[in-house]
């Protein structure tokens, strides 16, 4: 496969203008071959695991839920601890059922994401310009997604290669949720590093 380095580099730049968090988030990656190209869309949304949509779904409900409880002030805190458990059952329940959609054996370890893409390790090269189909398992918010992106950069170091995607087949609601994770997971470091400095003796 050939890409053109200003297309490459133009997907780049698209990548770049995407914040990204640096952390650790299990993926699959189903390389595609040269032939098969990205699917439309009609094509796209048929193939995206049912279990995969509910759970977007229930994401966006509990997002509406929380803003109009909220809006309720001191009242509306009770109900909120109350729905806030049982939504931590539920969300355990869905991610059992989420990682039976996971492939041991086009498993990979993402080490950054974001609302462009995503980057991940790999023992073996990826060629840029390939297009591979992927499943993003999002634990922390209890919630997968599944796309098509395009292979921007593949770099070796030491252990191997580190690879970049940038999303080619992506629903909107799917990408506004990763940059939701991503802001949240930048949250969780925050708190992290705070309470680091803060059991410093």
């Amino acid at each position: 496969m050939t890409t053109s380095t200003d297309h490459l580099q133009q997907a780049r730049d698209e990548y770049a203008e995407y914040f990204a968090i640096k952390e650790a988030l299990d993926i699959n990656v189903i390389p595609l071959d040269d032939r098969t190209g990205l699917p439309d869309e009609e094509v796209f949304l048929s193939e995206l695991p049912l279990v995969f949509r509910m759970a977007a779904e229930l994401q966006q409900r509990d997002q509406t839920a929380w803003q109009q409880i909220r809006s309720l002030g001191e009242p509306g805190q009770a109900i909120l601890n109350i729905l806030t458990q049982q939504n931590q059952k539920l969300n355990a329940l869905l991610g059992y059922l989420l990682r039976y959609e996971d492939d041991p054996e086009c498993r990979y370890q993402a080490y950054e994401y974001g609302g462009a893409g995503i980057g991940f390790y790999s023992s073996e090269p990826f060629e840029p310009g390939q297009l591979v189909q992927l499943k993003l398992f999002l634990s922390a918010e209890s919630a997968a997604i599944f796309g098509y992106g395009e292979i921007i950069d593949c770099e070796q170091n030491e252990d191997g290669y580190q690879v970049t995607v940038l999303f080619r087949r992506l629903r909107e609601e799917d990408q506004e949720l990763m940059v939701r994770a991503a802001l949240h997971a930048q949250t969780r470091l925050l708190k992290k590093r705070a309470s680091e400095r803060a059991n410093k003796p």
